[in-house]
């Protein structure tokens, strides 16, 4: 009896096993091809739809967001031929030009700025807290709590941002934060030979 017990509970936790050894989804690289033929490359996290498209001006937009949809992250890329948005200043007042209309409703009711510090070029962001969601424990769909509004520039280029999520400490919001950080990189260039 012991024996069919000891066999029936290694039957049992086998399915677990092998659950627990399944390999988890990686993070993967999507390459977008930009104005004047650049290319960058996005490390969407693992588990992240992504998807993009360009409108007939050319803008190319992308949009990655987890399976639950806890968090959403929209990005629209654009030239910045002079280096206006390299600076802190240049970013902070495009940001108030673009993202002005989120304060009102805000619970800040100020854009508080925050350098982004990412591993190549710049970048500056706000966050917004809804004040209309403030204190409910479950969301309309669509409808989010925070808006972490940004842009992210390096050599010619920008990436302006909204990450809509319903907390800025869970994971998945911290998988797009390090999306933004680390990856929206050019691969560098090689000379012919």
């Amino acid at each position: 009896m012991k024996l069919r017990l000891a066999c029936l509970a290694v039957l049992l936790a086998l399915p677990f096993a092998a659950a627990l050894a399944a390999p988890k989804e990686k993070a993967r690289d999507e390459v977008l091809v930009l104005f004047g033929q650049r290319r960058v490359t996005l490390a969407v996290p693992a588990g992240f739809r992504f998807s993009s498209d360009k409108d007939e001006r050319g803008l190319i937009t992308a949009r990655l967001a987890d399976p639950k949809e806890k968090v959403t992250l929209h990005l629209s890329f654009l030239p910045d031929t002079d280096g206006e948005f390299a600076t802190p200043r240049g970013r902070k007042e495009f940001l108030v030009q673009t993202f002005q209309r989120y304060v009102a409703g805000s619970v800040e009711q100020a854009m508080q700025f925050e350098e982004l510090e990412p591993r190549a070029g710049a970048g500056t962001y706000c966050i917004f807290t809804d004040n209309d969601l403030v204190g409910k424990t479950s969301f309309p769909p669509g409808e989010y709590l925070h808006a972490t509004t940004g842009l992210k520039t390096w050599r010619g280029c920008l990436a302006v941002f909204t990450l809509m999520s319903n907390s800025t400490a869970s994971d998945e919001y911290r998988a797009a934060m390090r999306l933004l950080r680390e990856s929206l990189v050019e691969p560098p260039l090689t000379p012919l030979r």
